[in-house]
């Protein structure tokens, strides 16, 4: 198979700014008794949470990215979804061991004092396929909180792999259709743990794809965007709405602009988003018992921050790696030049 060169250099940068914001906005914000919620460090954890809303956004732009220049059609869609499967389930598993692995030490661990911990079967089972959202059962929920957010990603795959080619058709009637059934499906499913809640975030993300291979003029760009960022601001929130805005404009105007270390940092953002709510906030969890004083806030923090980095990059170079270089040996076919 032959590499890919039609890489998007800005990405990687602010895959390791979100993956690091929400980072610490889990080790700080949600951290209960450990931030006086009256202090600066503690509001500006908040915004920590809006890099979930920019994963999105970049799934929506790399996605279809990636189908455009590998020459995707219809008849791939199982290959491209065994693709993304390869590609995001080694680490995602492997994470749910250590979690599963976290949890046991807390429920048999003398020192716990918190709620009693019940876990069944068929709720780790329910983790496979992203299925808790849809279970009826109340009891089965998700073993760590950032999984939801994985769960959208994989709804947003097979959406996709369906509509990619409603979206870049150039009849412009078909990609009204699109953009009609990205607005309306939140009205027909109207719940945050399904997909259509979070699709004007992926719709941006599609509209930057959709102007860089010209598809769509600049007015149709901004018009289309417009929409989305009123939706996210009416039905979401206003600071999502601002912050989806310049996350918008920072792609188009540096699309192909990086910083090395960003761009580094980057790489191994999956990772770190995972490990950081395993093993990152366990050790900032422990800790913050034993910290008193300012410093000894700090310290936890980094000592947070230190274990997420170090397990990440483990997590990359053992698994999330070989998975993606795996990934890549299937091909659609010859690549757009």
């Amino acid at each position: 198979m032959v590499k890919s060169n039609h890489q998007i250099p800005i990405l990687d940068n602010l895959r390791a700014i979100a993956a690091w914001a929400v980072c610490l906005y889990h080790f700080i914000y949600t951290t209960v008794g450990f931030i006086d919620h009256n202090s600066i460090i503690f509001s500006l954890a908040y915004f920590g949470r809006f890099g979930v809303n920019l994963f999105f956004i970049i799934s929506g732009l790399v996605i279809p990215w990636s189908l455009y220049h590998n020459t995707y059609q219809i008849k791939d869609f199982f290959k491209f979804f065994i693709k993304r499967l390869i590609r995001l389930e080694p680490p995602y598993l492997i994470s749910i061991v250590i979690m599963l692995g976290i949890i046991f030490i807390r429920k048999y661990n003398p020192a716990y004092k918190g709620v009693p911990i019940l876990i069944t079967g068929k709720q780790i089972l329910f983790h496979i396929g992203y299925l808790i959202p849809w279970s009826k059962d109340l009891t089965l929920t998700w073993l760590n909180n950032i999984y939801w957010t994985l769960a959208i990603e994989f709804q947003y795959y097979i959406v996709i792999g369906v509509l990619y080619f409603l979206l870049t058709s150039k009849k412009g009637y078909l990609r009204l259709i699109s953009y009609i059934i990205l607005f309306g499906s939140k009205f027909v499913i109207p719940l945050v743990d399904f997909l259509p809640y979070w699709l004007s975030f992926f719709g941006i993300g599609i509209l930057i794809f959709l102007y860089r291979i010209n598809r769509i003029n600049k007015t149709e760009l901004i018009i289309v965007s417009l929409l989305f960022i009123i939706d996210i601001f009416l039905f979401n929130e206003r600071t999502a709405a601002v912050i989806t805005t310049i996350s918008e404009l920072t792609i188009l105007l540096l699309f192909n602009q990086s910083n090395k270390v960003l761009a580094w940092l980057g790489k191994s953002s999956y990772s770190v988003y995972l490990m950081h709510a395993v093993l990152g906030v366990a050790t900032v969890n422990f800790l913050s018992h034993y910290a008193n004083t300012t410093i000894d806030k700090v310290a936890v923090v980094i000592a947070g921050l230190i274990i997420t980095f170090c397990s990440s990059y483990l997590m990359y170079l053992l698994v999330e790696k070989p998975s993606k270089k795996l990934s890549g040996k299937l091909a659609y076919g010859r690549k757009h030049e």
